[in-house]
């Protein structure tokens, strides 16, 4: 990594950094962990100076947020490093920010996750103390999350002070951005007029507007600029290097592939899964489907798709619904698999873009040797919330002691931390992939083992065999480019019945029993080393090129 304090940073600070730079939660406790590390190091000054970045990235992300604006004056007092107009700005917020005393009716909207029943509390909460930020501050961040624009601007349209500008910006520039109107996200963005400086995030989100609308060459200036800022940024790096270096990817997958499908009483989702499929270039492809006992109009969906792709597609139909993971052992054991060079997954309520075999292809090329390849998997609605991107493990804590259990369940994520503005759209390894949409070696899946029927009838099976591929050293790939979007939300997204909360819950006590602390320290270790390797010379390779470019 570019950057002087990198070599003095520990292990879990570095991890962490090299997962991303983005997502509020992920910056501060980045941040924190590098202050904290400071003190013991030769280095303090630049370790202490990376915490501060970080945690001003963090408050550009949301800089409604009074109390961070409060900490960071704080440290500024000590360390003079904000710019005049920013110090007036936090200062406003902070000013006008607390923290309500009684928050008990907003903490049980919040465990019951009813999102449109928060969002009515907040719009009330802002209207009637309209001079708390506070309220604002969290109606925002949940009104991007629904896709509540209209919400955003009402809340957003009263007199401000001039020194309020580069913070409305941010969120008009970003609901312009959500709406697609990248030309209207430029102008707002880029907008300096009564002295508004451009926060760090506005700038990266600029740069991702104009290269939506064809200009690269511009983006590029842009991006080469916050890379030379904010060195630690990672994803601008990979995002650069799959701009300027990454391969597109033959149109078609070098073999035949086996797309799997299985499905239970989803017919219409099953028809406009197909629908999508069915528009991209299928020359190599065999559409294998699989009724788990569907008592709906499957068969008949299904029968219809037979007779659309003839020899394309084979209907195999159960009379019972044997659940996920036995379902994909049924199709994955098929002798016909035999024939293929490669086998996907598909969800059946997905839909895949036309060129999903040329990011697949690109990411085949770029890293051959990997047990599985994945993409990035979004909200059908509203694409810019992210439900799986790439998945890295949070480390056990040392105390961790249970008789049960060998570690305890949890992984880094910071792209469920924030909308997506393009910041993870690369190609990298990870230790896992959404099942949502994979894709193996034929060679790979067969002798990588079943999927463990201990997770029916759904969910963590696709998680638990990435994790079987990495204890064999196999190690996953995530290709952001490829888009898919899903109809079923994510479970940050949706209020899941008790039922189902228990079914994952007992899902992950499975999983938790299943591996050892030690077998999860090194699948964390070969983590790191490979995603220390894949940046250092990613990031070389960029630097040259834009030592060329600017040339």
């Amino acid at each position: 990594m570019s950057g002087k304090f990198w070599g003095f940073l520990d292990t879990a600070s570095r991890y962490r950094l090299l997962v991303s730079g983005h997502g509020k939660p992920h910056l501060m406790e980045t941040a924190n962990r590098i202050i904290n590390s400071a003190e013991s190091s030769r280095e303090k000054s630049s370790l202490i100076d990376l915490g501060v970045d970080l945690f001003l990235a963090a408050w550009e992300s949301s800089p409604l947020d009074g109390q961070l604006a409060s900490n960071l004056l704080a440290i500024n007092k000590q360390l003079s490093f904000l710019p005049q107009p920013l110090v007036e700005t936090m200062s406003l917020i902070a000013t006008n920010s607390a923290i309500p005393e009684n928050l008990g009716y907003l903490q049980r909207l919040l465990a019951k996750d009813d999102k449109e029943k928060l969002l009515d509390y907040l719009s009330k909460q802002t209207e009637r103390e309209p001079e708390n930020l506070f309220w604002l501050s969290h109606l925002l961040d949940l009104a991007f999350f629904l896709g509540r624009h209209e919400v955003a601007s009402a809340a957003l349209a009263r007199d401000w002070p001039t020194s309020m500008n580069m913070v409305l910006n941010k969120y008009a520039g970003d609901i312009a951005f959500c709406s697609a109107d990248y030309e209207q996200a430029e102008a707002v963005y880029s907008d300096t007029s009564d002295g508004a400086l451009i926060l760090g995030e506005n700038l990266l989100r600029l740069a991702e507007s104009v290269d939506r609308m064809g200009r690269r060459d511009e983006a590029l200036i842009l991006w080469r600029d916050r890379m030379t800022a904010r060195p630690w940024q990672v994803n601008t790096w990979f995002k650069v290097y799959d701009c300027l270096l990454g391969g597109e990817g033959a149109n078609l997958l070098n073999g035949q592939v086996a797309i799997c499908l299985y499905s239970f009483n989803k017919a219409d989702d099953f028809d406009a899964t197909m629908k999508s499929l069915a528009d991209s270039p299928l020359d190599n492809v065999h559409v294998f489907a699989l009724d788990n006992g569907s008592s709906d109009h499957t068969p008949e969906v299904m029968t219809r798709w037979k007779d659309q792709l003839g020899e394309r597609f084979t209907h195999i139909g159960l009379p019972v619904n044997v659940g996920a993971p036995a379902a994909r052992n049924w199709l994955k054991n098929m002798n016909e698999l035999k024939l293929y060079d490669y086998v996907a997954y598909l969800d059946d309520d997905a839909s895949v873009p036309s060129d999903w075999q040329a990011h697949f292809s690109a990411a085949v090329e770029s890293y051959p040797d990997a047990g599985v390849w994945g993409c990035k998997v979004v909200n059908e609605d509203q694409q810019e919330v992210i439900q799986h991107a790439d998945l890295h493990l949070r480390e056990t804590p040392a105390e961790f002691e249970d008789a049960l259990r060998g570690f305890e369940f949890a992984y880094l994520d910071p792209y469920n931390q924030d909308l997506d503005y393009g910041q993870f759209d690369y190609c990298r390894p990870c230790v896992s992939v959404t099942g949502c949409f994979h894709l193996f070696r034929q060679e790979t899946l067969s002798h990588s083992g079943d999927f463990d029927l201990r997770y029916s009838p759904t969910q963590y099976d696709d998680l638990d065999h990435d994790l079987m591929l990495a204890t064999a050293g196999k190690t996953a790939v995530y290709q952001g480019k490829l888009k898919v979007q899903h109809k079923r939300k994510s479970g940050s997204a949706i209020i899941l019945s008790r039922a189902a909360r228990g079914g994952g819950a007992g899902n992950v006590l499975k999983l938790e029993s299943k591996y050892e602390a030690r077998e999860i320290s090194d699948i964390i270790a070969r983590d790191i080393e490979r995603l220390e390797t894949d940046f250092t010379e990613k990031a070389l390779k960029v630097g040259n090129v834009m030592k060329e470019f600017d040339s």
